[in-house]
């Protein structure tokens, strides 16, 4: 609503806002990020998928062996590895990335672009509601914004169910054929 953009301009009114969507909105109950911050401890019911007894114990009995672990940019890995790859989940390092190091964003995406297969999405988070940067990196002389098409609808209301809420946006893309 405009009342929440209004609210959200300044760092004081988003963090009012974003407390108030955690602690009103969302059943605290299933909301493990918030239990564990307040409590210490996460619980039985209220935790990651990954702790649950049936699919902690699936780890043990192997799954765990298919984790590849990588310390690299996403730059450095996307360089090393081959592979191509169908998912990124890129979080908010890019907000930082516009300002410190622009032109290693624009490699990022190069490479992203580069080895995503023909269907491939892209997801991310910024501290801003509407990333100016999208617009400011160019792949070839084209805004990056125009090799991607936005689910906006999705990302929306994925956002609205946020249970941390820690960010202004979240943006899911899909790799624009």
């Amino acid at each position: 609503t405009s009342a929440n953009v209004a609210a959200n301009a300044s760092s004081a009114g988003f963090i009012r806002t974003a407390v108030d969507a955690v602690f009103r909105d969302l059943p605290l109950r299933d909301n493990y990020f918030w239990q564990v911050y307040l409590t210490g401890e996460y619980t039985r019911t209220s935790c990651p998928e990954y702790l649950k007894p049936d699919n902690f114990l699936a780890l043990k009995q192997g799954l765990v062996d298919r984790i590849e672990v990588h310390t690299a940019t996403v730059t450095e890995l996307l360089t090393r590895d081959p592979r191509p790859v169908s998912r990124f989940v890129l979080l908010d390092h890019m907000d930082w990335m516009s300002w410190y190091r622009p032109g290693e964003l624009a490699d990022e995406w190069r490479q992203i672009l580069g080895r995503s297969t023909s269907n491939a999405r892209v997801l991310f988070r910024s501290a801003s509601p509407e990333p100016d940067w999208l617009h400011k990196v160019l792949i070839d002389q084209v805004p990056v914004t125009d090799l991607l098409r936005f689910d906006r609808p999705l990302a929306q209301a994925l956002h609205a169910r946020d249970r941390v809420h820690t960010y202004a946006s979240f943006h899911i893309a899909d790799i624009a054929a």
